[in-house]
Order: structure tokens, then C-alpha cells, then sequence
């Protein structure tokens, strides 16, 4: 597990890297910025996971977080003259192609992946970031310190160490604040640059702001979909040309407009939101709203604007939501009031309370409800259940337990998440293996709440001949008519084609160690 140690030892290195590296240009932040953000972006199925990232996710990050720089900073100026310098000597190859890019009218990333830019522009980011940046991050006083990642040129990847993409999902907020502002500095200390800056002080908000243009095209399908109610109130709006268009995730807290991180809502309520995160109703809501029954609408809407992608703003809810369950913070529920993340509603609380009773007393329906410990969530373990990772394996839901909810998987829900180990070896493979015995946290799902299972690992169940239930654990894969394959890790166990007598019911959410 990534220890404390470990933890204090990664902020240290940060702290070092700013102070000690060689940074003649900015892109070295960029790709500090860049590694954060996918961390987040990935689930992480263990806290020591290594995580192996893309040059091509880099690319997209570098590309996305240069594009708002490769726009003219002063009205008065012309050309590249109007445009903030990355590094002490001439223009970087990535803004001057990205501010072609935009001369010929491409608006937006969306349009410029689609355009006949795209592959100039990827392969001078891909050059840039391999001849520099990816192999000099880690030089701290003129020596390699690989403590992030190893220096192995593969060409097509780097794989984080054990440890390290939690200690950056752990710290992201510090990581960013402190990426973006040595940026800042960066691009103030450049000479070219001063005469353009002048006494300005917006220079934060053209670099890391919120495109506000491309928000107001959200706004029509928001209002559409929630029915002209404010998303938060579920009051209506009544002047629907003055909605405020609200991150769900704040800005402030992960800085890409994501597609689906959007919301329609009273100015009041946005304003007495703010950078806060939203209790965890409104993130039900905002699951169920976006991420499952109006998935694909605002994917085919809001696609020309801004990245799309349900399964990455799972994701980075995921990350916020865990972050602030570690840390005890306050999420917003209305104006003037809070709640302490992971808490549970009263309701639901006596719920999972009256089945603990119920499971180690048969006379239950006798007894009152003893006082809830909020401080201790507990979720139902079934030992009788092992989800096969191999071939169907019988199994049944008697004898529920109940065990402390693991940290570090977000928000917990009782009603939905439970505990079963594995058994088998089909799942062992990959960059993420499952093996045998290990114990799993998984999320109860129904046709209304699954939303797309493409790539997933699943767990299912079906009834042999004599009526008893079978569990298996396989990945989900979409093929020809219809038809869904269950995948195996290990190509010793072939695929099978799902049928009729199969019902997907829960989702892996991770392994608990």
C-alpha cells in the first residue's frame, strides 16, 4: 500500500523537482499537470497499483492544455507577436501549430482531432514531449531521480511506479496548484513576454479559465433535460437565457471541461455552491441524470464543444469523492448547509442498521434499533458467494457479515456495494489482475442504473439445473448483432457469448486489499 511514508516521500520529490529541476520552458509543468490528471482520470483498482499511461493520452493532455496559450494575448499585437512565449528562445513547435490551427478556423479540440491539422499537430506534440520533457522531468541538480517513473524509452508508454498514482490522486489539488503557478512564473520571468503582460493581472485566466463561450452552448440541452428545472433546487428557472451553467465537479478542483460535468442551476445556487462539492444526493442525481439515462444525448450534443467521455467523469467523481471522505470535508447540500462526506442519510442508516439486527437475531422484529455509529459504515460481506473467475461457480447469499467499508474507493453506499471474494484464475492477466482468494468490492446494478457496460468487469449470475445460483467475473465486450462476449484475462479461458439466462448484477468497483 502506499504508505505514509511513501506519501510524505512524493511531496517531498515534488517539492525538490520545482526547486531543483531545470525548467528553461513550460512543458515540463504541462506534463506534471498532464500525469496528475490521468491519474485521476484512471480508476485505481489498489492503492501500490503502477499505473502505465500513453505517450497518446500525454499528447491529448499536452494538446488541450496548450490550447487556450496558443491564442493571442494582447488585442494590439498581430501574429505570433500577440502570442505568450513558452520558453526563452523562439516560439514552441506546439503553440505556434495549434495558433495555425486556430488562424484556418478550427474552434475547439473536437473539430481540430477532425481536421486535416490533426496529425501535424499530434506528431509535433508527440516529438516535443519525447525530445524534452518526458526524459528531464525526473533530472533534479543534473542527475536522473526516477522516482515518478522509469526511464525506459519504449516509445509508447511510461508505467508509474507502485505507489505513486495514488499519492497523485492523493495530492492532485497540491500537485496543480503548484504546476500551474511555477507556470505562471514561468511565462512572467520570459523577457518577450513583459511588454505583452504589461500590468496585467488576468494572465491565471487566460491560461487556466473557463472557456465561457463554449459553456453557453451547454445551456439550451441542460435546460432541455432537466425540464427547465434548477438542477440543485429542482426549482424552475425562470429566466432560462440567464441559467447559470455549473461544473458539477468544481473547476477549481479538476480544470478540463468534461462533457457530462455540467448542470443547469439558479445563479443563487450556484453562487452559494461554489468550489464546493456536492452532497452525495446531488451526486446520485448527477449520475443518474448525465451518466446514465442522458448519456448518449449530451455525447452527441455537446461533442463539437468538449471532451465526452461518461466513463472519465465517473472517474474523476470517484477521485473527489474519495479525496473528501479521507479527509472528512464538508459537502454543500443547500445554502447555508453542510454535510460531513460519508455520512449517510438517517433513513438509510437505520436501513443497513435493521439489517445487521435482522442477520444475527431471528427475533429482530422484536427489537428496537440500537444508536447508529456513523463513524464506522459498514458494508455486507458473503462468504458463501465466491464470484468465479474461471467457469460459473455455485454459490448462495446466506450467512451475510458485515465488515468495515475499505477507504479509499469514494463515496459508499450499503444498499448498493457489497463484498464477495474471488475464486479462480481466469482473471489473473493484464495490467490489473485478479487472483484467487483475493476480496472484491462490488456495486449492485439494474438495467436502469448500469449504464454502458463496454469493457467493464462484471460480475454475473444465472441458475443451473437445480435452481442454484452461479456466479462468474469476466469483462463485457460489444461484438457483431448485438451479441456480448464475457472476456477472460487469461487467454487460457476462452470466451463465452452471453445468453438469455444471464443477469448482470453487479460491477466491479475494485480489490480491497
Amino acid at each position: 500500500m502506499a504508505g505514509m511514508q511513501q506519501q510524505l516521500d512524493f511531496i517531498a520529490y515534488i517539492q525538490r523537482m520545482l526547486n531543483e529541476g531545470d525548467f528553461s520552458a513550460t512543458y515540463k509543468f504541462a506534463l506534471l499537470h498532464a500525469i496528475a490528471d490521468v491519474c485521476i482520470e484512471h480508476p485505481l483498482q489498489q492503492p501500490d497499483s503502477e499505473l502505465v499511461i500513453t505517450l497518446d493520452e500525454l499528447v491529448d493532455k499536452f494538446i488541450l492544455l496548450y490550447w487556450h496559450h496558443a491564442m493571442p494575448f494582447a488585442a494590439g499585437s498581430n501574429g505570433d507577436a500577440a502570442l505568450l512565449k513558452q520558453n526563452t528562445g523562439k516560439q514552441s513547435k506546439v503553440i505556434s501549430v495549434l495558433y495555425e490551427c486556430q488562424q484556418n478556423d478550427i474552434r475547439n479540440i473536437r473539430q481540430l482531432k477532425d481536421s486535416p491539422y490533426w496529425k501535424q499537430i499530434y506528431r509535433a506534440t508527440l516529438a516535443t514531449l519525447k525530445d524534452g520533457p518526458l526524459w528531464r522531468l525526473q533530472i533534479l541538480a543534473k542527475q536522473a531521480e526516477c522516482f515518478l517513473y522509469p526511464h525506459s524509452n519504449n516509445g509508447k508508454f511510461i508505467k508509474l511506479n507502485a505507489g505513486i498514482a495514488y499519492s497523485f490522486r492523493r495530492f492532485y489539488d497540491l500537485v496543480v496548484y503548484l504546476a500551474k503557478n511555477a507556470w505562471l512564473q514561468k511565462i512572467q520571468s520570459i523577457k518577450d513576454n513583459q511588454q505583452l503582460l504589461g500590468a496585467q493581472s488576468q494572465l491565471h485566466e487566460f491560461l487556466f479559465g473557463v472557456d465561457r463561450n463554449a459553456l453557453n452552448k451547454a445551456r439550451p440541452i441542460l435546460i432541455e433535460i432537466q425540464r427547465g428545472l434548477c438542477f440543485y433546487c429542482n426549482k424552475p428557472l425562470k429566466a432560462t437565457h440567464s441559467a447559470d451553467v455549473d461544473h458539477f465537479i468544481p473547476f477549481a478542483r479538476y480544470s478540463t471541461d468534461l462533457g457530462h460535468n455540467f448542470v443547469a442551476t439558479h445563479s443563487s445556487c450556484n453562487n452559494s455552491k461554489r468550489d464546493y462539492l456536492a452532497a452525495q444526493q446531488h451526486r446520485d442525481n448527477w449520475q443518474q441524470q448525465n451518466l446514465v439515462k442522458f448519456e448518449k444525448v449530451l455525447s452527441t450534443e455537446l461533442a463539437a464543444y468538449f471532451y465526452c467521455d461518461a466513463t472519465k467523469s465517473l472517474a474523476v467523481s470517484d477521485w473527489a469523492y474519495s479525496v473528501a471522505q479521507a479527509n472528512g470535508a464538508k459537502l454543500w447540500l443547500n445554502k447555508d448547509e453542510f454535510v460531513i462526506a460519508g455520512s449517510k442519510p438517517v433513513a438509510t442508516v437505520q436501513l443497513a442498521t435493521t439489517e445487521i439486527i435482522a442477520a444475527n437475531d431471528t427475533n429482530a422484529d422484536t427489537l428496537e434499533l440500537n444508536p447508529v455509529n456513523t463513524n464506522s459504515l459498514k458494508l455486507r460481506y458473503f462468504p458463501n458467494i465466491k464470484i468465479a473467475c474461471g467457469h460459473f461457480k455455485t454459490g448462495d447469499d446466506s450467512g451475510v457479515e458485515y465488515l468495515d467499508a475499505p477507504l479509499g474507493f469514494g463515496s459508499l453506499n450499503p444498499d448498493k456495494h457489497f463484498l464477495a471474494h474471488a475464486s479462480g484464475n481466469s482473471m489473473n492477466g493484464g495490467k490489473q489482475p485478479i487472483l484467487d482468494g483475493q476480496l472484491l468490492l462490488l456495486e449492485l446494478i439494474t438495467p436502469q442504473s448500469a449504464g454502458s457496460l463496454q469493457n467493464c468487469t462484471v460480475a454475473i449470475e444465472r441458475q443451473d439445473v437445480s435452481g442454484d445460483n452461479q456466479y462468474l467475473l469476466r469483462d463485457v465486450k460489444k461484438i457483431a448483432d448485438g451479441e456480448y462476449q464475457l472476456i477472460a484475462k487469461n487467454p487460457g479461458y476462452p470466451p463465452l457469448i452471453a445468453d438469455e439466462s444471464m443477469r448482470t448484477f453487479a460491477r466491479l468497483k475494485g480489490i480491497v486489499e
